[in-house]
């Protein structure tokens, strides 16, 4: 029978709607309250630069992030992310007990060859490795199983499928968890990150917990959901779902923990479901195109609807700002 391990990403992923301002003594107390409420996979940030040292879950090196570390429990694991197109910015120190347990190392299809390549090197420092394949719908069937033949030479501790652009249903899920499972060695865990454009990130993850595996298998939530856009699985939502089979979370102190830390966030910025967001979901692309386009003007959403139709098929795996930036300026010569 496998163990279903719940991860949240909500100092990570969440990050993306307050640029990571989460000063240590809020990191440390969101930290303290999902350990307590039972989630004991935390990702306590991102790699990156232009983070605040000691106000931020961005950090430019490993040094920074100690101070949320320092009360670690012995039956927790501690994740942080990097992503490979930046990853050769970043210094990074052999496991100990002064850094986290697990790296993150997301990549798009076009990256995965020098991806694996650092995948081993963090390996061999002693990290866990979580190798998640961004936008994994991308990868035709010849291409994924290539893919899961070298991920199966290299034995990271984790590969996951990720619902990048949110644009993936129950029947997507399960059949590309079931090519997965037929291909990926026994001894490789297998996760799952979903976002919610159209509202289908908490089937989703249903329904990847329900296909078959005997391995251990990770879903990655947040506290309310909280992440870019539509955001995450609600991680409340998959404990509370978790409880009715066996009490393992405890949601009174996770509740307390997003009113207390949370909630002000959620007041000052949102996220959630918004017509934007579900448009780029169901034009099969990256939604930093809605995002890049309101915030050059184009709110009226038939606008934005046009906009986004005249980005190419090639350009919508991520932002081409020169393209976006000729869009821009038609619809606005358009509109007078």
């Amino acid at each position: 029978m496998n163990k279903i391990h719940l991860l949240d990403c909500t100092l990570r992923d969440g990050g993306y709607v307050n640029n990571w301002e989460f000063d240590n003594g809020v990191a440390k107390e969101i930290v303290n309250g999902l350990y307590k409420s039972g989630i004991h996979v935390i990702e306590i940030g991102i790699m990156g630069h232009g983070g605040k040292v000691g106000k931020s879950t961005k950090f430019a090196s490993f040094k920074e992030a100690e101070a949320l570390l320092e009360n670690r429990k012995k039956d927790c694991k501690y994740a942080i992310m990097l992503n490979q197109a930046e990853a050769a910015s970043f210094d990074i120190p052999a496991r100990s007990e002064k850094t986290v347990d697990m790296i993150r190392l997301a990549y798009f299809k076009s990256e995965f060859q020098n991806a694996i390549v650092l995948a081993k090197s963090l390996k061999d420092k002693g990290y866990e490795v979580f190798l998640q394949a961004m936008a994994t719908f991308m990868y035709s069937d010849d291409e994924m199983n290539d893919m899961l033949r070298q991920i199966n030479d290299m034995k990271p501790k984790a590969f996951y499928i990720v619902d990048s652009f949110s644009n993936l249903f129950p029947e997507d899920i399960a059949r590309m968890a079931k090519q997965v499972l037929l291909k990926l060695d026994k001894d490789i865990d297998f996760g799952f990150h979903a976002h919610n454009n159209i509202q289908m990130a908490f089937s989703n993850a249903i329904t990847f917990m329900d296909v078959e595996s005997d391995r251990d298998i990770y879903i990655d939530g947040s506290i309310y959901g909280m992440g870019r856009g539509a955001g995450n699985v609600p991680i409340e939502l998959l404990m509370d779902y978790l409880n009715k089979k066996e009490k393992l979370y405890n949601l009174e102190v996770l509740l307390k923990t997003y009113q207390d830390y949370i909630k002000p966030i959620f007041e000052q910025y949102f996220w959630g479901y918004t017509h934007p967001y579900y448009l780029t979901a169901s034009k099969d692309m990256n939604s930093v195109y809605s995002w890049y386009f309101m915030n050059n003007g184009i709110n009226d959403i038939v606008q934005l609807n046009k906009a986004l139709d005249m980005i190419p098929d090639d350009s919508k795996y991520a932002l081409m700002k020169d393209e976006a930036s000729e869009v821009v300026k038609k619809i606005r010569g358009e509109n007078g």
